[in-house]
Protein backbone atom coordinates (compact mmCIF):
# COMPACT_ATOMS: atom_id res chain seq x y z
CA UNK A 1 0.00 0.00 0.00
CA UNK A 2 1.41 3.25 -0.53
CA UNK A 3 1.72 5.27 2.09
CA UNK A 4 -0.69 8.17 3.16
CA UNK A 5 -0.20 11.72 1.67
CA UNK A 6 1.58 14.36 3.83
CA UNK A 7 -1.03 16.84 4.87
CA UNK A 8 1.00 19.75 2.58
CA UNK A 9 0.36 17.92 0.04
CA UNK A 10 -2.89 16.57 0.19
CA UNK A 11 -3.89 20.25 0.57
CA UNK A 12 -1.84 21.21 -2.02
CA UNK A 13 -4.10 18.69 -4.04
CA UNK A 14 -7.65 20.15 -3.23
CA UNK A 15 -6.28 23.56 -3.80
CA UNK A 16 -5.19 22.57 -7.15
CA UNK A 17 -8.42 20.51 -8.28
CA UNK A 18 -11.30 22.61 -6.93
CA UNK A 19 -10.45 25.47 -9.62
CA UNK A 20 -10.06 23.08 -12.54
CA UNK A 21 -13.26 20.89 -11.03
CA UNK A 22 -15.51 24.43 -10.99
CA UNK A 23 -14.45 25.06 -14.48
CA UNK A 24 -15.09 21.55 -15.98
CA UNK A 25 -18.74 21.82 -14.14
CA UNK A 26 -19.23 25.28 -15.66
CA UNK A 27 -18.67 24.01 -18.82
CA UNK A 28 -20.90 20.84 -18.45
CA UNK A 29 -23.63 23.07 -17.03
CA UNK A 30 -22.87 25.64 -20.34
CA UNK A 31 -23.61 23.10 -22.85
CA UNK A 32 -26.24 21.53 -20.89
CA UNK A 33 -28.24 24.61 -20.86
CA UNK A 34 -27.92 25.60 -24.74
CA UNK A 35 -28.71 21.66 -25.47
CA UNK A 36 -32.56 22.05 -23.37
CA UNK A 37 -33.20 25.32 -24.70
CA UNK A 38 -32.66 24.50 -28.12
CA UNK A 39 -34.99 21.47 -27.47
CA UNK A 40 -37.47 23.90 -25.29
CA UNK A 41 -37.76 26.04 -28.34
CA UNK A 42 -38.52 22.63 -30.88
CA UNK A 43 -40.81 21.53 -28.17
CA UNK A 44 -42.92 24.85 -27.67
CA UNK A 45 -43.60 25.33 -31.51
CA UNK A 46 -45.93 21.99 -31.12
CA UNK A 47 -43.69 20.71 -34.44
CA UNK A 48 -43.48 16.92 -35.02
CA UNK A 49 -43.16 16.66 -38.98
CA UNK A 50 -40.13 16.40 -40.88
CA UNK A 51 -37.34 19.30 -40.96
CA UNK A 52 -35.50 20.55 -44.08
CA UNK A 53 -32.81 21.51 -41.57
CA UNK A 54 -33.61 18.68 -39.17
CA UNK A 55 -30.78 16.90 -39.75
CA UNK A 56 -28.58 19.13 -39.45
CA UNK A 57 -30.39 20.28 -36.15
CA UNK A 58 -29.65 16.50 -34.78
CA UNK A 59 -26.44 17.00 -36.26
CA UNK A 60 -26.13 20.03 -33.24
CA UNK A 61 -28.36 18.49 -30.53
CA UNK A 62 -26.40 15.13 -30.84
CA UNK A 63 -23.00 17.11 -30.60
CA UNK A 64 -24.11 19.10 -27.74
CA UNK A 65 -25.24 15.97 -25.81
CA UNK A 66 -21.77 14.03 -26.48
CA UNK A 67 -20.26 17.25 -24.78
CA UNK A 68 -22.36 17.29 -21.69
CA UNK A 69 -21.78 13.40 -21.81
CA UNK A 70 -17.83 13.72 -21.82
CA UNK A 71 -17.58 16.79 -19.35
CA UNK A 72 -19.69 14.35 -16.67
CA UNK A 73 -18.07 11.40 -17.30
CA UNK A 74 -14.76 13.41 -16.33
CA UNK A 75 -16.09 15.02 -13.72
CA UNK A 76 -17.07 11.54 -12.01
CA UNK A 77 -14.08 10.27 -13.38
CA UNK A 78 -12.00 7.73 -10.73
CA UNK A 79 -10.03 4.77 -11.21
CA UNK A 80 -10.51 1.59 -9.89
CA UNK A 81 -9.80 2.09 -5.96
CA UNK A 82 -8.60 -1.03 -4.94
CA UNK A 83 -5.82 -0.57 -7.24
CA UNK A 84 -5.06 3.30 -6.76
CA UNK A 85 -6.13 5.08 -3.21
CA UNK A 86 -8.67 7.55 -4.62
CA UNK A 87 -7.01 10.19 -2.87
CA UNK A 88 -3.52 9.74 -4.77
CA UNK A 89 -5.23 9.67 -8.06
CA UNK A 90 -4.56 12.51 -10.47
CA UNK A 91 -7.78 13.24 -11.27
CA UNK A 92 -9.16 16.30 -11.13
CA UNK A 93 -12.60 14.81 -10.03
CA UNK A 94 -15.38 14.76 -7.49
CA UNK A 95 -14.08 11.15 -5.70
CA UNK A 96 -10.98 12.46 -5.71
CA UNK A 97 -11.62 15.67 -4.11
CA UNK A 98 -13.65 14.58 -2.10
CA UNK A 99 -11.87 12.16 -0.49
CA UNK A 100 -8.74 14.40 0.26
CA UNK A 101 -11.53 17.00 2.10
CA UNK A 102 -13.04 13.77 4.31
CA UNK A 103 -9.54 13.97 5.69
CA UNK A 104 -9.66 15.80 9.12
CA UNK A 105 -6.10 17.35 8.84
CA UNK A 106 -6.89 18.57 5.18
CA UNK A 107 -10.24 19.89 7.29
CA UNK A 108 -8.34 21.58 9.64
CA UNK A 109 -5.71 23.16 7.38
CA UNK A 110 -8.32 25.21 5.02
CA UNK A 111 -10.45 25.81 8.75
CA UNK A 112 -7.49 27.59 9.85
CA UNK A 113 -6.76 29.28 6.13
CA UNK A 114 -10.71 30.81 6.67
CA UNK A 115 -10.45 32.35 9.82
CA UNK A 116 -8.99 35.34 7.69
CA UNK A 117 -11.43 35.43 5.80
CA UNK A 118 -13.27 38.18 7.72
CA UNK A 119 -10.51 40.40 9.63
CA UNK A 120 -13.02 43.56 9.41
CA UNK A 121 -15.76 41.96 11.55
CA UNK A 122 -15.67 41.03 15.28
CA UNK A 123 -15.11 37.54 15.74
CA UNK A 124 -14.39 37.15 12.54
CA UNK A 125 -11.77 34.59 13.16
CA UNK A 126 -14.48 32.17 14.31
CA UNK A 127 -17.20 33.00 11.57
CA UNK A 128 -14.47 32.23 8.77
CA UNK A 129 -14.10 29.28 10.02
CA UNK A 130 -17.08 28.17 10.94
CA UNK A 131 -18.30 28.53 7.28
CA UNK A 132 -15.27 26.85 5.86
CA UNK A 133 -16.46 23.65 8.26
CA UNK A 134 -20.31 24.10 7.11
CA UNK A 135 -18.88 23.84 3.54
CA UNK A 136 -16.71 21.02 3.59
CA UNK A 137 -19.85 19.42 5.29
CA UNK A 138 -22.03 20.13 2.64
CA UNK A 139 -20.45 19.15 0.17
CA UNK A 140 -19.60 15.71 1.78
CA UNK A 141 -23.09 15.38 2.15
CA UNK A 142 -23.53 15.32 -1.74
CA UNK A 143 -21.23 13.04 -2.55
CA UNK A 144 -22.50 10.45 0.04
CA UNK A 145 -25.70 11.01 -1.25
CA UNK A 146 -24.53 10.29 -4.95
CA UNK A 147 -22.49 7.46 -3.26
CA UNK A 148 -25.82 5.84 -1.72
CA UNK A 149 -28.29 6.39 -4.31
CA UNK A 150 -29.05 3.65 -6.71
CA UNK A 151 -30.26 6.41 -9.11
CA UNK A 152 -26.74 8.35 -9.16
CA UNK A 153 -24.82 5.09 -9.11
CA UNK A 154 -27.03 3.87 -12.15
CA UNK A 155 -26.54 6.78 -13.71
CA UNK A 156 -23.23 7.05 -13.53
CA UNK A 157 -22.30 3.19 -14.36
CA UNK A 158 -24.54 3.89 -17.78
CA UNK A 159 -22.64 6.89 -18.54
CA UNK A 160 -18.91 4.95 -17.80
CA UNK A 161 -20.23 2.19 -20.13
CA UNK A 162 -20.97 4.76 -22.59
CA UNK A 163 -17.59 6.30 -22.41
CA UNK A 164 -15.86 3.76 -22.29
CA UNK A 165 -17.81 1.64 -25.37
CA UNK A 166 -18.58 4.76 -28.10
CA UNK A 167 -16.83 8.55 -26.52
CA UNK A 168 -13.58 7.09 -25.40
CA UNK A 169 -13.14 3.98 -27.84
CA UNK A 170 -15.70 2.00 -30.01
CA UNK A 171 -15.69 -1.81 -29.55
CA UNK A 172 -16.74 -3.60 -32.06
CA UNK A 173 -17.37 -6.76 -30.34
CA UNK A 174 -20.00 -5.15 -28.40
CA UNK A 175 -23.52 -4.10 -28.75
CA UNK A 176 -24.36 -0.51 -30.32
CA UNK A 177 -24.74 1.73 -27.65
CA UNK A 178 -27.07 4.61 -27.80
CA UNK A 179 -26.45 8.29 -26.61
CA UNK A 180 -26.50 8.92 -23.06
CA UNK A 181 -29.76 9.69 -21.45
CA UNK A 182 -30.80 13.19 -20.59
CA UNK A 183 -31.82 12.56 -17.13
CA UNK A 184 -28.46 10.63 -16.33
CA UNK A 185 -26.75 13.60 -17.57
CA UNK A 186 -29.01 15.79 -15.70
CA UNK A 187 -28.99 13.94 -12.81
CA UNK A 188 -25.15 13.81 -12.37
CA UNK A 189 -24.42 17.74 -13.66
CA UNK A 190 -26.61 18.85 -10.56
CA UNK A 191 -25.10 17.03 -7.74
CA UNK A 192 -21.63 18.18 -9.50
CA UNK A 193 -22.81 21.97 -8.75
CA UNK A 194 -24.36 21.65 -5.89
CA UNK A 195 -20.93 19.70 -4.91
CA UNK A 196 -18.97 22.70 -6.31
CA UNK A 197 -20.41 25.41 -4.74
CA UNK A 198 -19.45 24.05 -1.17
CA UNK A 199 -16.23 22.87 -2.45
CA UNK A 200 -15.15 26.04 -3.91
CA UNK A 201 -16.94 28.15 -0.49
CA UNK A 202 -14.60 26.05 1.72
CA UNK A 203 -11.45 26.07 -0.34
CA UNK A 204 -11.26 29.68 -1.75
CA UNK A 205 -13.51 31.20 0.31
CA UNK A 206 -15.95 32.46 -2.34
CA UNK A 207 -19.80 31.63 -3.19
CA UNK A 208 -20.05 30.31 -7.04
CA UNK A 209 -23.46 29.79 -7.53
CA UNK A 210 -23.25 27.97 -11.08
CA UNK A 211 -26.86 26.95 -10.92
CA UNK A 212 -27.93 30.74 -11.27
CA UNK A 213 -25.20 31.53 -13.58
CA UNK A 214 -26.70 28.64 -15.31
CA UNK A 215 -30.29 30.29 -15.22
CA UNK A 216 -28.44 33.80 -16.69
CA UNK A 217 -27.15 31.82 -19.85
CA UNK A 218 -30.47 29.73 -19.73
CA UNK A 219 -32.38 33.00 -20.78
CA UNK A 220 -30.14 34.17 -23.27
CA UNK A 221 -29.66 30.56 -25.09
CA UNK A 222 -33.59 30.82 -25.45
CA UNK A 223 -33.26 34.20 -27.06
CA UNK A 224 -31.07 32.88 -29.66
CA UNK A 225 -32.58 29.50 -30.40
CA UNK A 226 -35.90 31.88 -30.40
CA UNK A 227 -34.32 33.81 -33.30
CA UNK A 228 -31.98 31.07 -34.92
CA UNK A 229 -34.77 28.19 -35.33
CA UNK A 230 -37.47 30.55 -35.74
CA UNK A 231 -37.39 30.72 -40.31
CA UNK A 232 -36.69 26.70 -39.64
CA UNK A 233 -39.92 26.42 -37.94
CA UNK A 234 -41.69 28.63 -40.58
CA UNK A 235 -40.54 27.32 -43.40
CA UNK A 236 -41.55 23.70 -42.09
CA UNK A 237 -44.99 25.29 -40.89
CA UNK A 238 -45.81 26.62 -44.15
CA UNK A 239 -45.01 22.89 -46.34
CA UNK A 240 -47.54 20.97 -43.67
CA UNK A 241 -50.88 19.33 -46.18
CA UNK A 242 -53.52 21.43 -45.66
CA UNK A 243 -55.71 20.08 -43.57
Amino acid sequence: MPKKLPTEEAVRRAIRITPLLAQDTWHTLRSRAALHTANDVIWAGNFNGPLRFGDTYNVVQNGLALTVALDVARIFDVSNPDRYPVEQQDKASIPVLANLLMRKDVQDAFAEAARGWHPELIGGMDLGEGDCREAISAALVVYNTHLNSTNHQEAASRLREFRTGRLAHHLFDDLPTDLPRFDDLDLLANCARDFVRSAVLAVEGVDRDLGREEEIKREMDREFWDIGLSAILSEARNLRPST
